[in-house]
């Protein structure tokens, strides 16, 4: 599918300029009616303890008329102002004993009283805050924070939050999916959680069959609309002993609660709408509710724009959560996760390709579901208790065929081709039922923290083939009853596997971190019992910070990490007996303020790759943890204000990650490993109510093959057919691209309603990369995508009372 999704980019172009022209030029042209005032709720607390803090000094500063205002928190945290005209504020919170936390560009809209929550730390040494980007003070200071306004409105991001991540310390993104790679490692690398429960199923079209870009690609589209998350903490190693599983990086997004007033919104996009509630569900006082329910229907969009060839992906999505305060003390929480996606891809689409370049006919459906309760408890003066239980279920079924347009006549109909109709059937049933323990507390040491999960998944997996199936892409090692035969056959004997089995996991951890004066030592110890890998282990891992003056903060970090086996690679043979990798990491780095509007990060990290999975043979489906490699490399992120309104990033990442996977070629390139990925971004917030932002990016290629192609592998009488044998993997790279992305963000209050629309274009020089090619088998060439620009429009009303 990722070849066809990036061809239909010309039409819906031409389709998406004059669309935003109409929203972006007619609606200033509407009559300049006052808008109604809005207002803010501050909610502060101690970031440790999760206290409220009282007696805390709030200053809001209009930014067009520079007016201010300042408050006050009461006993319970919070202080309410009202009457606000709508427009951008920047807030300072200062508390004495507290790090002063600082937030720039703060909207108020019309009608609507928005909550703001802030999380001060005790210390001694004043830190400086820099604008969207917070550290983690548990983990390693390139950790970091993009808050809700950073998602939503990040050039590149359109309407989905995942895009919005370019830029962070050893992220790679290619900018047109919400699919990423970190440090060298795979996109089903990355640890990803949804208010702190495991939910991997949070990228639609994740494909199991079909091309080899979809198949490793890690996905298309977030299941989360551009306002449902209300920030993201993001981490490229190096985290405590509270997380695992996976060892690429850690990525934590948090389902933003109601506010204190109730609105309704209507979100509009060429691909389908989204609607909403957010506010107060009256159950108690300070009870809320979130509501996001939405359907893109991209078949429909594509028979629009008569990009016909592709086929028809639809999804749908529906996020609910309530938070419920019980008392002072407790607080009960409620998550709702349903998603669908629905992919086909028949005949009359295998007609429309050009060329036939891909005949392939594929039928892929998923529903994944996640509910969560969760309490958290204030226990005495300085302790907090978290308990978490869920249920998560996902029932997926693939199958892929093929049409032979090749065997009729020039010019004949989609339906005299020829077909196999499901030639290859998996299906991916999970079922998981979990409970997650946190406890956290100030001791006279420092923080103190200790958890436990218990987690219990059920997998019914099972891969059918239907007869015996000629496939022209190979390894030269893969097996062939003869060896001069130029294609392999995979065979039901070979192929048709089943798992179904049911498995346990035990993990308890425990963290310690010491504080002395300008250093803190943190120390924690994970103990895990893996069900499905059989493997019990411990994993230590260590922190140090360093911070001598507000002017810098230097730290470390190391830790052995285990990365689980993949269910379908343990359910692709029976033989497969798969056990967790094993990483080794270890960090250092600074990261330096010259003064209280920039910073500048620097971390050098080095891992060690032990027992990695590899592929031993295409034909039998066959994988075993005999790999092993490093990765090492460098992170450099500059962000920072240039003055009010403009603001300025940049990173630079430099990764040199081998495998060796044990096939007598020695240390060769890892297959998501990017030597160099730069990025350069400006944003200017014009006023109220424009805002313009652009970003540059460099990405060096990924690993190539050499490879033989042969002609003529059927031999005389049958139809003509080319193969590409693979002689050597990830040797060379594919030549790197650049490309710029641009977005432009009006908002206008109309009466009661409030218009946002935004226009953001991916790659505007429409350069081209080579790392998405494809093998056309009919002709024996390598199939290149053609770039185009990408315009993404969204067009959001909201309504409140």
């Amino acid at each position: 599918m990722g070849r066809q999704l990036n061809t239909y980019n010309k039409n819906l172009r031409q389709m998406s300029w004059l669309t935003i022209s109409v929203l972006l030029i007619g609606l200033p042209l509407f009559a300049l009616a006052a808008e109604a005032p809005g207002g803010m709720t501050f909610l502060v607390k101690d970031q440790i303890t999760d206290r409220p803090l009282s007696a805390v000094q709030i200053k809001i500063t209009e930014r067009e008329t520079n007016s201010t205002q300042s408050l006050e928190t009461d006993k319970q945290g919070r202080v309410a102002i009202e009457q606000l005209d709508p427009g951008l504020y920047s807030v300072n919170v200062v508390k004495r004993g507290y790090a002063s936390s600082y937030e720039p560009s703060v909207r108020v809209i019309t009608r609507k009283n928005i909550k703001i929550e802030f999380e001060l730390r005790a210390q001694a040494v004043e830190e400086v805050i820099v604008r969207g980007w917070m550290t983690d003070p548990s983990t390693s200071a390139s950790s970091t924070y993009l808050d809700r306004e950073a998602l939503r409105s990040a050039v590149g991001g359109g309407a989905d939050p995942l895009l919005s991540l370019d830029g962070l310390p050893g992220l790679a993104s290619a900018s047109e999916f919400a699919s990423f790679s970190v440090r060298g490692r795979g996109p089903r690398d990355n640890l990803l959680f949804v208010d702190d429960f495991p939910f991997d199923k949070a990228v639609h079209f994740d494909a199991t069959l079909g091309e080899e870009e979809d198949v490793g690609g890690g996905g298309r589209f977030s299941i989360f609309a551009p306002n449902v998350i209300s920030g993201a903490s993001f981490s490229p190693g190096g985290w405590g002993a509270a997380y695992g599983g996976r060892a690429a990086s850690l990525l934590k997004l948090e389902v933003a609660d109601g506010n204190p007033s109730p609105s309704a919104s209507f979100r509009y996009d060429l691909a389908g709408y989204e609607v909403g509630y957010d506010g107060p569900i009256g159950i108690t006082e300070e009870a809320t509710l979130l509501v996001s329910a939405r359907q893109l229907d991209f078949g429909a969009l594509f028979e629009t724009i008569e990009e016909l060839d592709i086929g028809e992906p639809v999804l749908r999505d529906v996020i609910v959560k309530s938070v419920i305060p019980i008392n002072q003390n407790n607080t009960f929480e409620i998550l709702l996760i349903d998603t669908h996606e629905d992919y086909t891809r028949g005949v009359i689409h295998v007609f429309e390709s050009p060329n036939f370049e891909d005949a392939s006919l594929q039928d892929a459906e998923q529903d994944s579901d996640l509910f969560g309760l969760t309490l958290r408890s204030l226990i005495g003066e300085k302790s907090v208790w978290t308990n978490k239980v869920y249920y998560r279920s996902s029932d997926k079924i693939s199958s892929e065929g093929e049409a032979f347009p090749d065997l009729v006549p020039a010019g004949s109909p989609a339906s005299s081709f020829p077909v196999r109709e499901d030639i290859i059937t998996i299906a991916e049933d999970e079922t998981e039922m979990g409970w997650r323990s946190d406890f956290e507390t100030v001791n006279q040491w420092g923080v103190f923290s200790s958890g436990i999960r218990v987690t219990q998944i059920k997998l019914d997996y099972s891969t059918v083939l239907d007869g015996e199936w000629n496939r022209f892409i190979y390894d030269d090692d893969d097996f062939r009853e003869d060896p001069e035969q130029r294609y392999i056959v995979l065979t039901p004997e070979n192929i048709n596997s089943s798992i179904s089995q049911n498995e346990t996991s035990y993990v308890g951890y425990v963290d310690q971190v010491f504080e002395f004066g300008d250093w803190e030592f943190g120390t924690g110890l994970r103990f895990e019992r893996d069900g499905f890998a059989d493997e019990s282990f411990a994993s230590p891992r260590l922190s140090v910070n360093w911070q001598p003056s507000t002017l810098v903060r230097y730290f470390a970090t190391a830790g052995l990490f285990h990365q689980s086996p993949r269910f379908l690679e343990l359910a692709a043979n029976d033989s497969n007996e798969l056990k967790t990798e094993k990483i080794t990491h270890h960090s250092i780095g600074l990261k330096y303020f010259p003064n209280n509007n920039w910073s500048v990060l620097l971390e050098a990290y080095y891992q060690h790759l032990d027992e990695l999975v590899v592929d031993l043979d295409r034909a039998n489906g066959t994988f075993a943890n005999i790999g092993d490699g490093t990765s090492y490399g460098i992170d450099f992120v500059v962000d920072g204000t240039i003055r009010e309104g403009l603001y300025a990033s940049a990173s630079y990442s430099y990764n040199d990650a081998v495998v060796d996977r044990k096939d007598g070629r020695g240390d060769v390139a890892a297959e998501f490993s990017r030597e160099h990925v730069a990025t350069l971004g400006l944003t200017w917030e014009i006023n109220d109510r424009w805002k313009i932002a652009g970003r540059y990016k460099y990405l060096s290629g990924r690993p190539d093959d050499e490879f033989i192609i042969h002609s003529d592998v059927l031999g005389p009488g049958q139809p003509l057919r080319y193969s590409k044998e693979i002689t050597e993997r990830n040797v060379g790279r594919k030549s790197g691209s650049s490309l710029v992305n641009v977005r432009v963000d009006y908002r206008r209050a109309f009466g009661p309603i409030d218009v946002t629309t935004f226009l953001d274009i991916i790659n505007v020089t429409a350069s081209s990369s080579s790392d998405d090619t494809e093998f056309d088998y009919r002709r024996g060439i390598e199939v290149k995508d053609d770039s185009e620009a990408e315009p993404l429009i969204g067009l959001r009303l909201d309504y409140a009372w």
